[in-house]
């Protein structure tokens, strides 16, 4: 009796608390590590306006163990910048991309990323940058979006190159 009330209560409060719902990964083509954004919501639902998203490593070419950005990666890779547009709405721009936005927002009871891939707005599945190695530094050459056409389902795709 005392666990079955236990678990109730461990069940309550974890209902309760704040969670986070996959958006996009980014992916290269250097190791299967990837990075992971996901947005947080608040316990009633909404896009948690105090870190509406947050990006960590899945290194998956060790044992898929969870990884902090460090601050290079943020200020310099994968690191993002958001604008907050209207409740549960946001625009973010990767910082190695600044040209392309991601609209986030809250969609009943998901929530969403969706850019314009292929000339058509599209839910964001990936983003993959093909990387080349210079002496022991990585470099992207290009990037590619993954993602499915908002209106008919069907899969979306753009290569985006470097403008610098």
């Amino acid at each position: 009796m005392r666990l079955g009330i236990c678990l109730l209560a461990i069940a309550g409060w974890a209902m309760g608390q704040d969670r986070s719902v996959p958006l996009f990964t980014i992916e290269k083509s250097s190791n299967a590590n990837r990075v992971q954004y996901e947005a947080r919501l608040t316990a009633d639902g909404h896009i948690d306006a105090h870190q509406p998203v947050v990006a960590y490593w899945i290194m998956a070419a060790e044992n898929g163990r969870r990884q902090e950005l460090n601050i290079l990666e943020r200020a310099k890779a994968y690191g993002f910048t958001l604008r907050q547009d209207g409740l549960d709405s946001y625009r973010l721009r990767v910082v190695s991309h600044r040209e392309k936005e991601i609209h986030v927002f809250r969609d009943g009871r998901t929530v969403r990323a969706e850019a314009v891939i292929g000339g058509r707005v599209a839910r964001v599945e990936k983003i993959f940058i093909q990387m080349h190695k210079s002496l022991i530094l990585s470099f992207p050459d290009f990037g590619e979006m993954y993602g499915f056409d908002r209106e008919t389902g069907e899969k979306r795709y753009e290569k985006v190159l470097r403008t610098e």
